[in-house]
């Protein structure tokens, strides 16, 4: 048989998944071990590991390539177009017992290898949450010299196993590795833009409480979850998390049994609070070993640390010098050139630290811890817009943590200060965010809660911060009016259209009302002129509801008049409009409900007698039109109503929000 043809039968074969005949070939035909036979370069012990072919068949083909080729190395180090080995592989899809057979082939070799992204089969199955091949090539890993294993958990980009496992939210393997590489000082390493793990952890909301949106349902049932802090426990391969369930936790099981109606809602409040639990664990540890606040003498900023660590430099310089080893002096400058402007570039992008991050998002729990530990912390700026933490709260619209900052000792040095455009606070506040920062929807409801923000912070802050000019030239009061010109203007034509169209729902009901209360039920007596019925009790209903549903609906209409007419300037939203609102929905609602006891009423009297008690139940199906009416309206009636009632406006979640 030709090599044609055998190419041509073991493709065929990896393609059907026909695992004992490649396992044959490999046998029998040495020289197709390094076949490439896909577009991506993969050979078909490649292939076998990614499609998950059984162990017996991988351990077959690994068997077949050490028995049967001279160098077996190449064959099982051989790399696709990504620079992966079949190690690499294994790793990423969680093999345990596969990588633990390559590497007792390969030993080192296979475990130092890296791909074109810089990354070592340690560091996939860490980025892939996988634990038990991770232990397994971290037990190589544990064996070799330290010259020989520098910057196995790093890739290209600096990013180191810790970064990735926390970024991915695999908190438990991340605890794990902060035990196990706590000497080599990983919670505070930095990537190539001088980012930490604590960073990492501080942009993911859904890992705190406070970046999580809970009903009160949801609060109620998260209270009673417990959960138990992991133990970690030293075992030969390096460390084992291990979880104890507690007899409170039982207790606290069979409790939400019995009180949550919904099976999945159960589950994914105790997956939220377990995530919550392991984020705050993983915080304090990183906080102890961290080193991102090292502070020079005489200086208030932290030391800059996007310069990338020498092991980091050795890992992303290899490749480098092989490709320029044959370059012109010429082109070496050029790249020092370019080197140096990537430097400066770096600095200028640094990304903001770990307290600054988490005031962005809102994150309490992280902002106090670090406070606690570095006071000084509090003196952290943005680059390259030198915002500090009130300036970033204020933009960021984090109510929660500006109250807690209000009570902190350098309230009165960092309200006052200003980013590199000569902002202050009030600024911040004028500006208009391009994310929704409220949890309401709709350009009015956005409208009265910066309206209510802006005045909150005016309220906080020295005076003379209201008519103080940035570098443009501008007051907190200008910058207001033309950031928020189309918000406003939608939230106008929004209010326009809701008002007219009560009004017009409203004069209507109004002039049914009037009709209705000169159209009485049985009529009236020649010669008295009062009602023949006057005196039965389904009549008095019918007269008072009559007379309800029309004042209620001229109340309705005033108000929704009201509020057509206004200016609908900035400060009519923060009370005056959504009160004269709420003030017409409810009105009109009385109304509506009225109008329909007083129908119900006036129905009663067609009724026989004979029928009557049978009947009377039928005219609940009249409320069906009224209960569409208020599911459709409650959640603006509410937005309404809070919004109106409280001082100070609730941020926006951007966590995870809980299935209902």
């Amino acid at each position: 048989m030709n090599m044609e043809a055998i190419r041509h039968k073991i493709y065929s074969a990896v393609l059907g998944q026909k695992w004992e005949e490649v396992v044959e070939i490999y046998k029998h035909h040495p020289q197709t071990h390094t076949w490439k036979i896909t577009k991506s370069e993969d050979t078909a012990l490649h292939v076998a590991i990614t499609l998950g072919a059984p162990h017996h068949i991988l351990e077959s083909l690994i068997g077949a390539i050490v028995r049967n080729t001279e160098a077996p190395m190449k064959s099982l180090a051989a790399k696709n177009n990504r620079e992966d080995t079949p190690l690499h592989c294994a790793a990423s899809r969680g093999c345990g017992a596969i990588c633990e057979l390559l590497i007792t082939r390969g030993r080192q070799a296979l475990v130092c290898a890296r791909n074109k992204y810089g990354e070592t089969p340690l560091f996939l199955a860490a980025l892939n949450g996988h634990r038990e091949a991770f232990l397994c090539l971290h037990s190589v890993y544990a064996e070799m010299e330290p010259r020989t294993c520098l910057g196995l958990w790093r890739r290209k980009n600096g990013d180191t196993i810790l970064h990735s496992t926390i970024q991915r939210q695999y908190f438990d393997l991340a605890l794990e590795i902060m035990y196990l590489y706590d000497e080599e000082m990983i919670g505070s390493a930095v990537n190539v833009r001088g980012v930490t793990p604590l960073q990492v952890l501080a942009s993911i909301p859904s890992a705190f409480l406070s970046g999580t949106r809970l009903t009160w349902r949801h609060k109620l049932y998260y209270n009673y979850i417990k959960v138990e802090q992991l133990k970690i426990e030293s075992k030969s391969k390096g460390y084992v998390v291990n979880v104890a369930e507690s007899h409170d936790d039982r207790e606290s099981r069979q409790l939400l049994k019995a009180c949550a109606p919904f099976h999945k809602t159960r589950g994914s409040l105790r997956k939220i609070k377990e995530k919550h639990v392991r984020g705050e664990h993983i915080m304090k540890k990183l906080l102890e070993i961290n080193s991102e606040y090292e502070y020079k003498e005489n200086e208030i900023a932290p030391y800059e640390q996007s310069d990338a660590p020498k092991e980091l430099e050795d890992i992303i310089g290899k490749s480098a010098d092989q490709k320029d080893k044959n370059s012109t002096s010429s082109n070496s400058n050029s790249n020092d050139n370019d080197k140096k402007k990537e430097k400066k570039s770096r600095r200028k992008d640094k990304k903001s630290t770990a307290l600054l991050v988490a005031t962005k998002y809102g994150l309490i729990e992280l902002v106090r811890e670090i406070e606690s530990r570095v006071p000084l912390a509090m003196y952290d700026k943005t680059e390259p817009k030198k915002r500090n933490i009130v300036l970033t709260a204020v933009h960021k619209r984090q109510s929660h943590i500006l109250k807690f900052l209000m009570g902190h000792s350098l309230w009165g040095t960092l309200s006052q200060s200003v980013d590199a455009n000569g902002n202050n606070v009030l600024h911040m506040a004028a500006f208009l965010p391009k994310h929704m920062p409220w949890q309401i929807h709709g350009s009015a409801m956005q409208m009265q809660y910066e309206a209510k923000w802006y005045e909150y912070v005016k309220e906080n802050v020295p005076a003379y911060l209201s008519s103080q000019e940035n570098k443009d030239g501008d007051t907190p009061a200008e910058v207001f009016a033309e950031r928020h010109k189309d918000l406003l203007k939608d939230s106008n034509e929004w209010v326009k259209d809701t008002s007219g169209s009560y009004s017009i729902v409203a004069a209507l009901t109004a002039g049914v009302t009037y009709a209705t209360s000169y159209t009485v039920p049985g009529g009236t007596d020649g010669t008295t002129g009062k009602p023949i019925l006057q005196g039965h009790t389904a009549y008095n209903i019918f007269v008072v509801s009559v007379l309800v549903s029309f004042c209620f609906s001229i109340t309705s209409l005033a108000a929704f008049l009201a509020v057509y007419s206004s200016r609908k300037q900035p400060t009519d939203y923060r009370r005056g409009l959504p009160l004269k609102l709420c003030l017409g929905l409810t009105s009109f609602f009385v109304s509506i409900v009225s109008m329909l006891v007083s129908f119900c009423a006036a129905h009663s009297f067609e009724l026989d007698p004979r029928i009557k008690h049978e009947v009377s139940p039928w005219y609940s199906l009249i409320l069906i039109p009224l209960c569409f009416y208020t599911v459709a309206q409650i959640p603006l009636y509410w937005d309404l109503l809070e919004a109106s009632f409280t001082s100070v406006p609730h941020p926006k979640y951007v966590g995870e929000n809980v299935p209902m």
